[in-house]
């Protein structure tokens, strides 16, 4: 055995690569069951991921964590005077006033004294007021429904990043008489900064010059979002100094919806996190995380099935070597881990072939028609990029697979007899 020892590798790597370039077809097949297995463990996630945190970066970075407003009041109904409509009108008037109620909306007052609270509340980075209420875009012959915001442009930059937005314009610089369009509504509406447009809402209506155009990227978004300075808005929608929206940038992103129960139960206000906004989609990440566990365990089962069926087929070849080996000394150990470190290395290699072929499917993926346009959530397709996560993951569960793999044919090569291996 001294003379195995004369080279630098230790035995087992030594005969570990003696055997893997001794058989060059069948180590080709374990590289690449390997390697596809590695590539499509990526690749696969990295499509889906890349939309995923395109959207949670468009949701939670660019919009609030938490918004706090108050609920519709429910008016009682006046008994007496229902009664008497009935009376007057007969089964008609049951029909025409049984179910008649009446709302009126409850707007946030005080609003300076609340945002100097909640600035102050541990987890909470930024908090910015605005009114917030539907309204008619007019332009010429063209008219859109559209969802007015009243801001403070620098507060609300600090919630949710709206300047990375901008298109056109400055929107610090948005005066009492200017507004801001989502690039969407914009083209609907055929303006462009410099044009007016007039907003109608339900107390009045008043004409406006466009300063600046919005892009978020979210279709829906771009198509009904109309900016314009929080006190504009408040003499437009006769709020006086009301505000009916406060926008929250919390820390911990995924500690929302405990800190939205917190803010509502102390403040009396509804609070809804983006977390409750976008459930479903959440929920949708959740399951396609299972799909894809799922999948990735049956890759792996195939390249570790590939990985034992080639090292059984190798003991199998190499049962005269492996006797003559124990014969002069070799100890079962020595063997096993001769057979583990074959498999370890060609995971490896396939392992470092499949990032190169995970790299090159998603960059062929970027260049085709595939990537291009947008999803059915309305919302631009983002470049896919290499989800390190999962690169990661696949490496672990390379090495993981190939020694598990490995493990039967290393032991029953380190059981072979030396003398019946010998004479075979």
């Amino acid at each position: 055995m001294a003379g195995l020892f004369t080279h630098q590798l230790p035995v087992e790597l030594y005969l570990a690569k003696r055997y893997v370039s001794a058989n060059p077809k069948q180590s080709l097949i374990i590289m690449l069951a390997v390697g596809i297995g590695v590539a499509l463990i990526v690749f696969i996630p990295s499509i889906n991921l890349s939309f995923f945190q395109y959207f949670l970066d468009k949701t939670v970075q660019n919009s609030a964590h938490i918004n706090l407003t108050r609920e519709l009041d429910t008016m009682p109904r006046n008994q007496v005077l229902l009664k008497q409509a009935l009376s007057a009108q007969g089964e008609t008037g049951r029909i025409l006033f049984s179910d008649q109620t009446s709302t009126r909306r409850r707007n946030i007052n005080a609003y300076k004294r609340l945002l100097s609270e909640l600035e102050k509340f541990p987890g909470i980075l930024a908090v910015a007021p605005s009114v917030r209420d539907q309204v008619i875009v007019v332009k010429g012959s063209q008219n859109q429904a559209a969802t007015l915001q009243g801001i403070m442009p620098a507060l609300e930059n600090q919630v949710n990043q709206l300047e990375t937005d901008v298109v056109e314009g400055n929107l610090m610089a948005m005066g009492p008489n200017d507004v801001f369009l989502g690039s969407a509504l914009a083209e609907e509406l055929n303006a462009g900064v410099g044009d007016r447009v007039q907003l109608i809402t339900p107390y009045g209506s008043r004409s406006y010059k466009v300063a600046g155009l919005i892009k978020s990227g979210v279709y829906q978004q771009d198509l009904t979002k109309v900016l314009q300075p929080l006190e504009s808005a408040q003499n437009l929608l006769d709020l006086d100094n009301e505000i009916t929206n406060v926008s929250i940038k919390i820390t911990d992103i995924y500690q929302a919806e405990n800190m939205a129960r917190q803010l509502a139960d102390l403040y009396q206000l509804k609070a809804r996190s983006w977390m409750e906004d976008n459930k479903i989609f959440l929920d949708q990440i959740n399951n396609f995380r299972i799909i894809i566990a799922v999948i990735n365990f049956l890759i792996v089962f195939a390249a570790a099935t590939s990985i034992t069926s080639i090292l059984i087929m190798v003991v199998a070849s190499k049962s005269r070597e492996i006797g003559i080996l124990k014969a002069m000394g070799a100890s079962p150990q020595v063997i096993m881990r001769l057979f583990i470190a074959q498999g370890i290395g060609l995971s490896i290699m396939g392992t470092m072939a499949g990032f190169v072929g995970a790299y090159g499917l998603i960059t062929l993926y970027n260049v085709s028609p595939l990537a291009k346009g947008e999803t059915i959530l309305g919302i631009e397709r983002p470049p896919t990029v290499m989800n390190l996560e999962y690169a990661l993951l696949a490496l672990v569960y390379a090495l993981i697979s190939s020694v598990l793999a490995s493990l039967f044919p290393a032991w029953r090569a380190s059981r072979l007899d030396p003398v019946e291996a010998i004479n075979q």
